[in-house]
């Protein structure tokens, strides 16, 4: 193996903890290269991604042997053994199988993939590579290019149901080969020896090769047992360690992206320096994946959104993991450690491996138990990834003699996963005689509702129902008294009540300081509820069994089909403490209350519903008290948070969003979008929490405003917290709580999101152009990169040419360009909305085939593309939210503005495209309709003239079937709009107009020069009514034309600030119209009829002069006719308004003529009112519609392109979509408009303050008197197990019980209640090991010694308290004798 020199190097004391986690995070050379990690064995085993088939090797016989690992003892044995003349000693030899596989001929089969190489070399220089992919059906070898590589192979994981291929990875310090193997050509396929055509002309298609990830092209050395290490469930890990943060990098070996990316901070660099090497392990359902760095610790993360759900460690430091793998449903974590321990009498340091299982999802204190190793059960490191298999929750090793074991069947491990109850139980028996013995025998007779029953089983007599600790414990059944229902004692003291009822299982303890039994003193502050169960089923249930113990019982109900009686019901077990998850039940109760509120119950039923609220809202905070870590492992595993939003529990789910610890929130919630499982998509909290707002006040949304600001606030850490607000914000729009999206879009992650991209991922041309934009977003492919260099001829010469022509055209780009490209860029950031733009029935747009791309362009040449999404919910959230949304300042962040200019270049041609087809149709049009004067003219031909006019009817119904589609699509409500109406009507007018031109043409006769003054009249009216028309059509062209030029950054502002302004100032429009009206109806009625009333108007009288200056005696006078509207307007009440009109423009005809003081007075009061006010008003609120309009209008532009994306991503595309709809999108923003926009938002985010934050910020906690029982339990919670305390996590205990090892070894990180007990335990704690008598002895010691110490410091403490009693007794009569 390598290593790396050692020479000229830097102490290592002189290395900082971050340089020494950055050095270890480059090569962790005792986990990759160390040499004792060299297996020397020859015996190696391999199981199928499905767990279903067992593949052994045996290097020393050349033997390969396959059987199903739900039969191990029938093995077959495959007569092949081709590759035994590979053996050398250095010779590292890797072994794979595949799932089983139907061909096309039903025939099954079975692939076993052989691999040797010099692990020296690295497998890629090495003279010694092999590979043998052999078919079991046929023993023979499956021949590809990759016969002559060398490297760790991994079968993928493929439903043989659905896909039609298998897929082999090849992986060596050289990069990562992935070989597929259609099944249709299998059989083709069989062969010693690779052909690779003639003269290598053409390279093997199935074989794909690419680069290792960047962050590893550095490590020119890597060990096979790196890789192995790396090779996890079908994907590649990649760790690194930078700037205190630890990234894990998962790339699918399927797909070759990158799948998922998981970050922590560590604000220590030498909290992640490990001395052994990495672990990963990935759920079989794919939810969970679980990691360590090398170090005593393990960091679950959620698989859909990279989160980090918990951390726990190893509380000491001698402690190594080796090995950990998901099992029993992925319920449980098997664990292997190493445990270093100083042996005094042979000096030496001793290692102990011992197996730990972790139950994940279990709220119990006995979640983590271990066992010693001492049977050698798990292989050592070095022999791990040839002698243990596992896959699908299957863990399989090879013995030495070739002996296979299933290590979940080997009994100390049953014994581990599932401990074995030794308390004796007590079988209650309902519906028969009485009887005296041990078994219960109740006698339910027509008086006695509530059968009560001891710890033993015997059944009490009804005078002890006023005795018990609670009566009635379900208020909402009216018939309270009378109904059945069943108490149990669970203990002799008669302290603890196990209560059935109609509809739920409790558990009650009496409080020590409750000592009274009479009714009266039984109150809620005397008695805990400590267990709850509701039947969610709303059917009847039925006890099928009932077990009780002491402080324990195992409850089995049966609950009927609602259906029919023959069909099967429901079974619930219940066996408690044990086996119930209490925290997760207490919050369905919660929901199911929330049901029940609405039935009108009397004060004093009312009290006790408050009450077991109140009680069962305790549980829940114990639990959150108890462990971050666990509530957040069970927030992901049940849908608690759904029962607390249904539930109502503003504050509960206050204290769970924002609960803070030393300044940072503690994430006791991880958003999800699928079921447990992964496969099925629910409905995520948020989408919850909006759809309970239906039929409520705003102030009853408050939680959805919580959940949005728990997630916007996280987002700044990592977006993928986000995940389930991009799908939700859709559903705020259909409940109209749009003004919740408003506020989101201004919060600092849609413009602080800031990523660390390799800048080798961003091309030189999207560098260049962010340095003209304010926002450039990204075209990033994460994943495996493909190698350039290619082996056959052909791609060589095809490579070779355009990397020559690039570099001829780099050439002159540079002597033609003075200013040299910059190197550096501005901050990479990211749209906090992942799957945003991803729609949600996987709607792909690829590419047709090739050959159908000619018939589909051929096609839309006569016919516009068709939508091929008609539907809303298969629309993306991005083009959802453009749907609902009319309104720019959602546009006004920088996230959207990369959104939409990453979808922009494809639509942008779509628009260009449809705007040169209306420009030639507007053109022909002109020339055809004579509006540029001469054009027709030219055109002498009649093919000519006959062509221009196909050209334009073509061109027309073109764009009117582009509407027309649009119409189909949209329905009518899309022309309810202007600018969708004036793209309807600017061509319905031109083609309705030259259809008109045609028609005239036709029937005016060729002698019309001929024709009399008469005869031409009709032909006149109609040409003139058509030319009006005709210019109406043109200027209606023009404005579409102007429009279309919303599409611009610069126009499309102007566009949006007219069409605003127009909307503003259109009611106050109205209402100078409505004044205008008045006073043009008042000088109607004044001047209509001036003769009657006896009214001349004055004319003006002229002289004339010669030209030598002298008066003439001629004089002309000016005379009016009052009945002509030339002469007097006020005549028509129409013309009369026009004029009224224009006196807001200065024009006061024919007002002079008048010497009428009525006249004199409207014109005065018209000067003052329209002129003066209503004019200076109007300008005023053009000024203000303006301001507002300029704001927004600079982003208005992405409001019309947005518009126009959500109309071509729906419609179809032959050459599919080059960029995709990637979940993340990466953008370039300019640092000073990111500021700028940050400190816009943060005034306006103070604005957005409002009386919901206020709402449910009374503790409802605040009055408990359960406190004190709180802060009796958890005084002292790591001893809780050696005293009297009373403990809800484990009721049953006894004085020889140990400290269970998740509140002291195995414990969450930063666990505040675990380092407040480690100030005060001794140096050293061993638990108590099952097969170690000394150490149960120590053990057993310490715990009496801690004891006595503890039952000293409350003597000390309670002496003092009765000193400081009688000092303020003495005080206070003091002062009363002074008075």
């Amino acid at each position: 193996m390598l290593s790396f020199r050692k020479s000229n190097q830097t102490p290592s004391h002189l290395y900082s903890d971050e340089e020494k986690a950055e050095i270890r995070s480059i090569a962790s050379f005792e986990s990759k290269h160390n040499k004792k990690n060299i297996y020397d064995g020859h015996q190696y085993i391999a199981i199928s991604p499905d767990g279903t088939q067992i593949a052994t090797l045996n290097i020393a016989t050349y033997q390969l042997k396959l059987c199903r690992s739900d039969n191990i003892s029938k093995f077959t044995t495959l007569n092949y053994n081709n590759f035994k003349n590979a053996y050398t000693p250095a010779v590292v030899w890797s072994l794979s199988v595949s799932n089983e596989i139907t061909l096309d001929d039903k025939t099954t089969d079975v692939l076993i993939a052989v691999s040797c190489f010099d692990d020296e070399f690295n497998g890629a220089d090495s003279t010694i590579k092999h590979t043998w992919v052999i078919s079991s059906a046929q023993q023979a070898r499956i021949s590809s290019s990759i016969n002559d590589m060398g490297g760790i192979i991994k079968f993928l994981d493929y439903e043989s149901s659905v896909c039609d291929k298998t897929d082999l990875v090849l992986v060596n310090a050289y990069g990562i080969s992935k070989f597929s193997i259609p099944h249709e050509k299998l059989n083709t396929m069989i062969g010693e020896n690779y052909d690779p055509g003639w003269f290598n002309f053409f390279s093997d298609k199935l074989v794909e090769n690419f680069n290792l990830p960047n962050k590893l092209l550095s490590n020119t050395e890597i060990s096979s047992f790196f890789i192995q290490q790396s090779l996890v469930k079908g994907r590649f890990v990649v760790e690194s360690y930078k700037n205190k943060v630890q990234t894990v990098e998962m790339y699918n070996l399927k797909t070759t992206l990158l799948e998922n990316t998981f970050q922590k901070s560590e604000e220590n660099a030498a909290s992640v320096l490990g001395r052994g090497h990495s672990c990963y392990a990935i759920s079989n359902n794919e939810s969970l994946f679980a990691y360590c760095r090398g170090a005593n610790s393990i960091s679950i993360y959620l698989m859909e959104n990279s989160l980090e759900v918990t951390t726990k460690k190893f509380n000491e430091s001698n402690i190594q993991i080796l090995f950990f793998d998901f099992i029993k449903n992925d319920e449980k974590l098997l664990i292997v450690i190493e445990e270093e321990r100083y042996n005094e009498d042979t000096s030496e340091i001793e290692s102990t491996p011992i197996i730990v299982v972790w139950d994940l999802f279990n709220s119990s204190d006995n979640c983590v138990r271990r066992i010693n190793d001492t049977f050698s059960l798990f292989p050592k490191t070095s022999e791990r990834h040839q002698k243990l298999a596992n896959s699908s929750g299957c863990l399989i090793t090879i013995a030495d003699d070739g002996n296979i074991n299933p290590l979940l069947e080997d009994s100390e491990i049953v014994k581990l996963l599932e401990p074995v109850n030794s308390i004796m139980r007590n079988e209650i028996q309902f519906n028969k005689s009485n009887s005296s013995s041990s078994t219960a025998i109740a006698n339910n007779t027509s008086t006695s509702y509530h059968s009560i029953y001891d710890v033993y089983g015997k059944y009490l007599d009804s005078k002890y129902e006023n005795k018990i600790i609670i009566r009635n414990p379900e208020p909402w059944i009216l018939n309270n008294k009378t109904y059945e229902r069943t108490s149990v004692y669970l203990d002799d003291n008669k302290t603890i009540q196990l209560f059935i009822g109609e509809s739920t299982v409790q558990v009650w303890r009496k409080r020590k300081s409750g000592t009274s039994s009479t009714k009266s003193s039984l109150t809620s502050s005397t008695r805990v509820l400590e267990f709850i169960w509701t039947n969610t089923y709303n059917r009847p249930m039925k006890i099928q069994s009932l077990e009780v113990g002491h402080n324990e019982f195992s409850l089995v109900l049966y609950i009927p089909s609602k259906n029919s009686l023959s069909e099967p019901g429901d079974k619930v077990t219940l066996e408690w403490p044990e086996k119930v998850n209490t925290p997760v039940r207490a919050c369905e109760a919660l929901e199911f209350f929330n049901k029940k509120k609405g039935q009108p119950l009397d004060p004093k039923r009312q009290h006790q519903f408050d009450d077991l609220i109140q009680q069962t809202e305790h549980i829940v905070k114990k639990y959150l008290t108890k462990s971050h870590g666990l509530w957040r492992m069970l927030d992901i595993r049940f849908d608690i948070m759904t029962n607390l939003i249904r539930g109502n529990c503003t504050y509960i789910i206050k204290i769970i969003l924002f609960s803070v610890k030393d300044g940072k929130n503690n994430y006791l919630h991880i958003p999800r979008r699928y079921f447990w499982g992964g496969q099925n998509v629910k409905e995520t909290d948020l989408e919850i929490a909006v759809a309970c707002t239906k039929g409520g006040y705003r102030k009853d949304t408050i939680i959805v405003k919580y959940l949005l600001e728990y997630y916007s606030n996280n987002a700044l850490s990592s977006p993928n917290w986000m995940f389930t607000v991009a799908k939700a914000i859709p559903v705020l729009y259909e409940y109209n709580l749009e003004f919740y999206v408003k506020e989101l879009f201004q919060k600092p992650c849609f413009g602080a999101s800031e990523v660390f991209l390799d800048q080798s991922k961003i091309r030189v041309k999207d560098m260049d152009r962010s340095n003209h934009k304010d926002v450039h977003a990204l075209n990033v492919k994460l994943g495996l990169t493909k190698k350039k260099g290619e082996r056959n001829f052909l791609s060589k010469s095809i490579v070779e040419g355009k990397q020559s022509g690039e570099k001829i055209i780099t050439d002159i780009v540079n002597k033609t360009t003075s200013a040299p490209n910059s190197s550096l860029i501005n901050q990479v950031y990211m749209v906090p909305l992942p799957d945003f733009t991803v729609y949600p029935e996987k709607f792909e747009d690829k590419r047709e085939e090739y050959w159908k791309i000619p018939f589909k362009f051929l096609k839309l040449l006569f016919w516009p593309r068709g939508h091929v999404i008609k539907k809303k919910h298969q629309l993306s959230s991005f083009l959802r939210m453009i749907r609902e949304d009319n309104n720019a300042e959602i546009y006004d962040n920088p996230s959207m503005a990369a959104v939409i200019d990453f979808k922009w270049n494809a639509a942008r041609n779509h628009f260009l495209r449809h705007a040169l087809i209306y420009v030639a149709f507007a053109l022909l049009f002109a020339i055809i309709n004579g509006a540029i004067k001469g054009a027709s003219d030219k055109i002498t031909s009649d093919w000519g003239a006959l062509i221009i006019f196909v050209a334009f009817y073509w061109l027309g119904f073109y764009l009117l079937n582009t509407e027309r589609i649009q119409l189909k699509y949209e329905k009518w409500k899309r022309y309810f709009g202007l600018y969708n109406f004036f793209d309807l009507i600017s061509v319905i007018f031109p083609l309705v107009m030259t259809s008109l031109n045609l028609y005239y043409s036709n029937i005016i006769p060729d002698n019309f020069d001929n024709l009399t003054q008469d005869q031409k009249e009709p032909f006149v009216k109609d040409y003139r009514i058509f030319t009006i028309f005709n210019s109406f059509a043109v200027l209606i062209m023009w404005l579409e034309l102007f429009l279309l030029l919303r599409y611009f950054e610069r126009s499309g502002a102007y566009i949006y600030i007219i069409v605003n302004i127009l909307k503003q100032i259109i009611p106050f429009l109205i209402f100078i119209l409505v004044v205008v009206l008045g006073f043009g109806h008042a000088m109607f009625v004044l001047l209509n009829d001036t003769e009657g009333i006896g009214i001349d108007p004055n004319g003006s009288s002229f002289t004339i002069s010669d030209e030598n200056g002298q008066t003439l005696p001629y004089t002309v006078d000016q005379k009016f006719d009052v009945k002509s509207i030339s002469d007097n307007y006020f005549t028509n009440f129409v013309k009369s308004v026009e004029s009224v009109f224009f006196w807001t423009g200065g024009r006061w005809d024919q007002l002079e003529q008048w010497n009428f003081w009525p006249v004199d007075v409207y014109s005065i009061i018209a000067s003052i009112l329209l002129v003066t006010i209503l004019q200076n008003m109007l300008i005023a609120i053009m000024t203000g519609a303006y301001e507002d309009a300029k704001e927004i209008g600079r982003h208005a532009v992405l409001e019309y392109r947005a518009e126009l994306i959500e109309d071509y991503e729906t419609i179809e595309k032959p050459l599919g979509s080059k960029r995709g709809n990637p979940r993340y999108i990466y953008y370039i923003g300019k640092s000073d408009y990111i500021e700028e926009w940050l400190r816009k938002t943060e005034k306006a985010r103070k604005h957005h303050e409002n009386f919901l934050l206020k709402i449910a910020d009374k503790n409802p906690w605040d009055d408990d008197d359960n406190n004190d029982y709180e802060n009796d339990h958890y005084k002292d919670l790591l001893y809780a197990y050696s005293t009297e305390v009373d403990s809800i996590s484990s009721p049953r205990k006894d004085q020889n019980q140990e400290i269970p090892l998740s509140l002291y070894w195995f414990v969450d990180e930063n666990n505040e209640i675990m380092e407040k007990s480690l100030k005060t335990k001794p140096s050293t704690i061993i638990s108590k090991p099952i097969s170690n008598s000394i150490l149960q002895n120590d053990n057993q010691d310490e715990t009496r010694m801690l004891k006595e110490k503890i039952q000293s410091m409350e003597k000390e403490f309670s002496g003092k308290l009765n000193s400081m009693e009688e000092s303020i007794k003495n005080l206070i009569s003091i002062i009363q004798s002074q008075k």
